[in-house]
């Protein structure tokens, strides 16, 4: 099997984009007390203090043009934070969402850092701020059951299939999330499904047959798509497929993937075909 890689996106800007979907999600909280004192956030062998809870994350949300996160989290898991903030860990699993790969993890985010606990009226005004951008229906309980804490980064870390990448929080801070970040979920549940022949044609560009499981599709982003082939050995290949141009619109993003497919870019005008 054949090994094809084309461009990606960098460490940062992937790192923004599963932090922007955070389909799943979970944050640590640590009262301050001497560990604080004693070691580095982060730091190998630092001393966990007792009284640390974890929350479900339902939302986070990047500060435009800056590193700082807002995390949504129940408000009865918030008592750890107290005057001067709490140290922090929030953990993304970036998983695969639609289709027959839903559920898969591809990458996890690890950010550390200080968490703050800002007034009702701040996180009311917040939220507000927030929906106009990313309209989660959990920001309509923010003051009531769910609480909006500030995530100030000291460290970001991301695991995925290229290895381990610490990622410097000026680079997260002017980074953001793919252009299709929102929007990826609903093209891997249509692609991947049995119905559409458009990814085993894709995986036809990098394995002369096709094998006996379904090549999935796993990835989308502004740069290419990202496949899981199954070899005859068992074991699963990522393959990475680049487009020939960078997509920032859907009828781009559309017209690359019928490109990989073995299609045209203007399927329906015959003329445009014509030289």
């Amino acid at each position: 099997m054949s090994r094809l890689v084309g461009p990606v996106p960098d460490p940062a800007e992937r790192a923004s984009s599963a932090l922007r979907r955070s389909p799943r999600a979970t944050l640590s909280l640590e009262p301050a007390g001497p560990a604080d004192r004693t070691a580095a956030p982060g730091a190998a062998g630092a001393a966990r203090p007792t009284g640390a809870t974890t929350a479900a994350v339902s939302l986070v949300h990047q500060v435009p043009d800056a590193g700082d996160l807002w995390v949504a989290v129940p408000a009865a898991e918030t008592a750890a934070i107290r005057y001067g903030g709490a140290h922090g860990r929030l953990e993304v699993l970036d998983v695969v969402v639609g289709g027959a790969a839903d559920g898969r993890c591809r990458r996890v985010v690890v950010v550390e850092g200080r968490v703050e606990l800002p007034g009702v009226r701040t996180q009311r005004h917040t939220a507000a701020e927030i929906a106009r951008d990313l309209p989660e229906p959990c920001l309509l309980d923010v003051g009531a059951s769910v609480t909006l804490v500030r995530l100030r980064p000291d460290r970001v870390v991301l695991t995925d299939h290229d290895g381990v990448t610490e990622i410097e929080t000026e680079d997260l801070a002017t980074s953001g999330p793919d252009p299709f970040a929102d929007l990826e979920g609903h093209w891997l549940d249509h692609l991947n499904d049995p119905r559409c022949h458009v990814v085993p044609r894709m995986a036809l560009r990098v394995c002369r047959c096709l094998p006996a499981e379904r090549p999935l599709l796993v990835g989308i982003d502004r740069a290419g798509v990202d496949l899981e082939i199954t070899g005859r050995d068992g074991r699963i290949h990522r393959q990475r497929l680049p487009f020939a141009d960078d997509c920032t619109a859907v009828s781009e993003l559309g017209a690359q993937i019928r490109l990989l497919a073995g299609g045209s870019r203007y399927p329906l005008d015959r003329a445009a075909l014509r030289p």
